[in-house]
């Protein structure tokens, strides 16, 4: 990006949220103890956003400018790299930009990392609600509902829980005490184990994931090969400096 005209900053990664830790239900009561139900993390997240460099870079350019460093990062134009992904169709970036020159860097085969990555990361992404639709799980959630009850708190299910406390990115509070998030947070996870919906949803969560490899192997194996590849890469760019 420098070298073409702008400026680019390495930055944190934000840091992972209730729903990436804990897509079902929260079932670590160490961490609902200290997180509850991650609001701390998600004021974080906020913050790391509101303060990204990048981010206000950007915004301070032209508009003119801010196109150019658009199409520096990302490419001119969504040419040269597709995949076909299920239930999306193909999706598609360009070869060119910082971006790609970067990945290619990495996994030398930026066509084939660029497909195998798109397909795989959306199917990991459909997982966790193929497993919200078994009825095993379903059943599971009631008996968690049933448990959580007789701690005295009525909720149908851990998302409608975890929405009281935690909003999305750039929401207003809950309004909610942060004692009272995490004393509902750590009976969800009590009621995890006692009703079996945390063993349930790891039950099926494996076997959907194993299906899904399964199902699409190609692009599973040529995703592990690649980043294997890419990390010999990255050791060596990091002790190049």
């Amino acid at each position: 990006m420098e070298e073409r005209g702008f400026s680019f900053h390495v930055v944190e990664d934000l840091p992972d949220g209730v729903n990436r830790l804990f897509p079902h239900v929260v079932d670590d009561e160490g961490w609902a103890a200290e997180h509850g139900y991650g609001s701390d993390i998600q004021r974080k997240r906020d913050t790391l956003a509101a303060k990204n460099p990048n981010q206000l870079y950007f915004r301070s350019l032209s508009a003119e400018r801010r196109d150019a460093a658009v199409d520096a990062l990302n490419g001119p134009e969504p040419t040269g790299l597709e995949a076909r992904v299920p239930g999306m169709g193909t999706v598609r970036h360009s070869d060119q930009g910082c971006e790609s020159e970067a990945q290619r860097s990495l996994y030398s085969d930026l066509r084939k990392w660029y497909s195998a990555w798109k397909v795989t990361d959306a199917l990991e992404r459909s997982v966790p609600p193929a497993v919200a639709r078994d009825e095993r799980f379903t059943a599971a959630v009631s008996r968690w509902s049933t448990c959580m009850r007789t701690k005295g708190h009525s909720y149908s299910s851990p998302m409608e829980a975890r929405q009281r406390f935690v909003r999305p990115a750039g929401a207003t509070g809950s309004g909610e005490s942060r004692a009272t998030e995490i004393e509902t947070a750590r009976a969800e996870a009590q009621c995890a184990g006692t009703s079996g919906l945390a063993k349930t949803a790891r039950t099926l969560t494996r076997a959907e994931r194993a299906k899904t490899e399964s199902d699409h192997s190609t692009e599973f194996i040529n995703r592990k090969t690649l980043e294997s590849g890419a990390l010999s890469r990255a050791r060596d760019i990091v002790k190049a400096g």
